[in-house]
């Protein structure tokens, strides 16, 4: 069984991550969205990434923004099986779907660890 993969954040910038991901990696199944709007309320938010899931064990949410809305509306989820990491770039969305484990606490650091390593400064890089 693949993890699923819910991209929440603000506005159309989930969307546009996962279809820059799909453009390159082709389409992903285990690939969900969850965009917040102007009249969202957080609850609502938190209501819709559960509705994503079905019934999904567990699963990793990549947040565009740490402490936005999406962000602290998953988190009051308190689901035990879901990891949530903030900083959603498509580095980060590009590893975690190119990685084959099933252990999403694993993938989560897969996740941090390709947001963070896909920021570069061109000036201060050696290639």
């Amino acid at each position: 069984m693949s993890v699923p993969i819910v991209l929440a954040g603000h506005g159309r910038l989930p969307s546009g991550v996962g279809e820059a991901a799909e453009m390159i990696l082709g389409p992903q199944s285990r690939l969900k969205v969850c965009e917040l709007s102007p009249h969202d309320s957080p609850e609502e938010f938190g209501v819709r990434v559960l509705a994503l899931l079905g019934d999904a064990t567990e699963a990793l949410v990549l947040a565009d923004l740490h402490g936005g809305s999406p962000f602290n509306a998953v988190r009051a989820l308190a689901h035990p099986r879901l990891q949530l990491v903030s900083g959603l770039n498509l580095p980060m969305l590009l590893e975690v779907l190119l990685h084959t484990t099933d252990d999403v606490t694993e993938l989560a650091g897969v996740a941090r660890a390709a947001g963070r390593d896909g920021v570069v400064d061109v000036l201060e890089s050696t290639w």
